[in-house]
């Protein structure tokens, strides 16, 4: 696995609280240019009427702020414009979900997103003519000239967790205790699939790695595709809680959940939500390093080139987008700054599992390289 470099990032919590400088993963290749792809994703949004407005629709083109490229600077075209387009999708419907239809029962919630989920189970005939169904159908329909049939029915399988989280978000279903760790594991149970984090590796793995199933289903890299996952959420909650919280967002962030009652202060949520991402990066690293070890499989170092890129690509992206950090056009407020020298992991930060029982099997399972097939 690549290395680390240390980044201090310039963002706060909206109430004063900074964030400790983050180990990223060394990006593996440049990122070239992209524009072309958000411009294409916000025709794409409006062919399908999904901007809700000439603001928002603005809005969400200039958050875009290149992402496909940022993620998988390795794919085609075709490849690139259908990330593209996934994200202002996933945009699209969040902002639909907090902005137009905040008062869905639960049942209707449910039923509307089991409409979606369908949609790309069986796109064969569309189902019905909401926008979203109609947008996500032609996405579905591109995944099969990308992706083999196993790795279509794995992307529509992570798609239903995804679903299955903005269901409970819209049922107002995210804890909202006082962010003690069983508070903090099922909040992670849910939002590990929130924002498709678990659905784009599978497209990811598509285009620049190609696991046989056997690889796919080990358990160490089940794993590393649940902790990069998990990064890239937290790297989210931590970049975009403000302006969530300003918002009201119903799906919650981890930053105000560990800022509970029994806190010593305000914004210590955001330093415990930092910490924990430091933890699972550290377990990312290693275990990475472990099951890359020869004689491994080399479509093994392949993939978690793809996850590096992907934690990497995110968390650039949180810091630059105007979606997160209104008021600064590109992001340039919150580019990362005073790049370190030290790329290895951090001494500092243990090897052993935070209290958080969802998670705590990441770092069970044994670093022994996988079996090729």
């Amino acid at each position: 696995m690549p290395g680390t470099r240390t980044h201090e990032a310039d963002h706060t919590d909206g109430r004063g609280g900074h964030a400790p400088p983050e180990r990223l993963p060394r990006p593996k290749v440049p990122c070239p240019g992209g524009a072309d792809f958000d411009v294409r994703s916000a025709e794409f949004m409006n062919r399908f009427g999904l901007g809700g407005g000439p603001e928002r629709s603005a809005r969400m083109t200039a958050g875009l702020n290149r992402i496909a490229v940022r993620i998988a600077p390795y794919a085609d075209p075709f490849a690139a414009q259908l990330l593209s387009d996934l994200a202002v999708w996933v945009f699209a419907f969040d902002d639909h979900c907090d902005e137009d239809v905040p008062s869905l029962t639960p049942t209707e919630m449910l039923t509307m997103v089991a409409r979606l989920q369908r949609t790309i189970e069986a796109p064969g005939v569309p189902l019905g003519e909401d926008p979203f169904g109609l947008a996500l159908r032609d996405i579905r329909l591109r995944v099969e000239a990308i992706a083999t049939p196993v790795q279509v029915r794995r992307w529509v399988d992570a798609m239903r967790g995804y679903f299955l989280a903005e269901a409970g978000a819209g049922a107002g279903a995210a804890p909202t205790g006082p962010g003690s760790p069983q508070d903090v594991s099922d909040y992670l149970l849910t939002r590990l699939h929130s924002g498709a984090a678990l659905a784009v590796p599978v497209l990811l793995d598509a285009v620049g790695a190609a696991l046989p199933a056997p690889l796919w289903e080990d358990p160490r890299i089940r794993a590393l595709t649940e902790m990069a996952a998990g990064i890239v959420v937290l790297d989210t909650d931590i970049h975009s809680f403000a302006k969530e919280n300003q918002r009201g967002s119903r799906s919650g962030n981890l930053i105000a959940l560990l800022d509970g009652p029994h806190r010593p202060g305000p914004g210590q949520g955001l330093q415990a939500a930092s910490e924990l991402r430091d933890l699972i990066m550290r377990r990312f690293l290693h275990l990475g390093e472990q099951t890359a070890k020869a004689p491994a499989d080399p479509r093994i170092q392949r993939y978690l080139d793809v996850l590096t890129q992907y934690v990497r690509g995110v968390r650039d992206w949180c810091a630059a987008t105007s979606r997160y950090h209104s008021g600064q056009p590109g992001g340039a407020r919150h580019q990362p700054r005073g790049a370190g020298a030290g790329y290895g992991p951090p001494d500092d930060i243990p090897l052993t599992p935070p209290p958080i029982a969802s998670i705590a099997w990441w770092w069970a399972v044994d670093g022994a390289p996988p079996a090729s097939p």
